[in-house]
C-alpha cells in the first residue's frame, strides 16, 4: 500500500525542499480588527494575539448595547504555500453549545476577510448558515 505524501502540486516544497523548517510567523495577523460594515449583524471585531506562542484568537458578536464577547480561542495559522513562514489566514472554532460557528479568515490587500460557518446543534430547526465580513485595522 502506498502512503501519499500529497494530494497536488501545492503540498509539494520542489526546490523550496532545502526551506529551513519552522512556525509560521503570525505577526503579520496580530493586532485588532474592526468589521468595516458598521451595520453588520455579524462579527464586530476580532483580537488576535500570540499567548506564550500559541496564536489565539476573540471574537466580538454583534450585539446591543455592547458587543457580545465570544472569548479567547486556539486559532491555527496558516501561510500562502507550503515554503511561506509568514501567516495569511487562520481557523478557528466556538462551540456555544446550542451552535458551533467555524471562522475562516485570511488577509487580501491589507483587508481582512472573514467566513463564518455556523451550525446549530439543539435541534430548533434552524438552517446551518454562512457569513462574510471585511475587517481592517
Amino acid at each position: 500500500m502506498t502512503t501519499l505524501q500529497s494530494v497536488r502540486a501545492d503540498d509539494q516544497l520542489g526546490e523550496l525542499a532545502s526551506a529551513p523548517p519552522g512556525e509560521i510567523d503570525v505577526a503579520p495577523l496580530l493586532g485588532t480588527w474592526w468589521a468595516t460594515d458598521k451595520a453588520t449583524d455579524s462579527v464586530v471585531k476580532l483580537e488576535l494575539a500570540d499567548r506564550a506562542g500559541s496564536f489565539v484568537v476573540h471574537a466580538f458578536g454583534a450585539c446591543t448595547p455592547a458587543p457580545c464577547d465570544w472569548g479567547e480561542r486556539p486559532a491555527v495559522p496558516y501561510a500562502a504555500t507550503v515554503g511561506s513562514r509568514d501567516a495569511m489566514a487562520f481557523s478557528a472554532v466556538y462551540d456555544f453549545g446550542f451552535m458551533e460557528t467555524l471562522l475562516a479568515a485570511y488577509m487580501k490587500g491589507g483587508i481582512l476577510v472573514l467566513d463564518t460557518f455556523n451550525a446549530f446543534k439543539d435541534g430548533s430547526g434552524r438552517a446551518s448558515y454562512f457569513t462574510r465580513e471585511f475587517f481592517h485595522r
